[in-house]
């Protein structure tokens, strides 16, 4: 499918927008990368290929990557924006931090028609002696260590780390739908959510963490891809 690419500021920041032929919605989708990374090619590539398997409009804002609570102030006001303009039924996404932001920013505005998640941060108070976080304490991809400094980075003062958990700030989700990686030290944030609010959580089996972006992660990527695009039609 032939998709186009553009782009806009919101709030001084880029938004790329991705267009297939006659989209049938919108989709507001936050990227990974630790609170740190800015948008780049890897996001950009994933959102071109999303576009194009769900034939919805996507978009992709480079929020800043500053430390909490700024990023969140500034995605929630981009979700509010996008929401109020989408032409179509309108939803929301998310990986990793990403999607950590994403769920920080539902409540900005009526809850989208869908949500999907995919390796999603759903709280910034991990349980470190039990479960995933100590099965999987792998050096690669995200190892405790790293998960640290990237907390360490975006919310600084531990005090605050409750307040900006989404896994218990919010009262209800829109049909939400989890993509886990089974070989994820965060594996059991999206298990917990999808406990406390019924979504629906698809592991899979040998996935690890950010495998939309690591060539080894290929499989899990395309399977991704088709379960997004079904998620995504059954809510318009």
């Amino acid at each position: 499918m032939n998709v186009s690419q553009s782009q806009c500021r919101f709030q001084g920041r880029r938004v790329v927008a991705f267009e297939p032929p006659a989209p049938v919605g919108t989709l507001a989708w936050f990227h990974g990368g630790g609170w740190a990374i800015a948008l780049g090619e890897d996001a950009l590539a994933w959102g071109r290929d999303l576009a194009a398997a769900t034939g919805l409009r996507v978009l992709l804002p480079d929020y800043p990557t500053d430390p909490y609570p700024a990023p969140n102030g500034w995605c929630a006001d981009f979700w509010r924006r996008a929401s109020l303009e989408a032409e179509g039924p309108c939803f929301l996404g998310g990986d990793s931090a990403g999607a950590h932001l994403a769920l920080c920013a539902l409540p900005a505005a009526p809850l989208p028609a869908r949500a999907a998640f995919v390796y999603a941060v759903t709280t910034l108070l991990p349980t470190r002696d039990a479960g995933s976080w100590r099965a999987w304490q792998r050096d690669w991809p995200l190892s405790p260590r790293l998960m640290d400094w990237f907390l360490d980075r975006y919310c600084p003062d531990a005090e605050t780390r409750l307040a900006a958990s989404p896994l218990f700030q919010l009262d209800r989700l829109p049909p939400t739908l989890l993509l886990t990686a089974q070989e994820d030290i965060l594996a059991d944030q999206q298990a917990e959510l999808a406990r406390r609010f019924g979504a629906e959580q698809r592991v899979y089996p040998g996935a690890r963490h950010i495998f939309l972006s690591r060539p080894e992660g290929a499989p899990f990527r395309a399977r991704a891809l088709e379960d997004l695009a079904d998620w995504f039609a059954r809510g318009r």
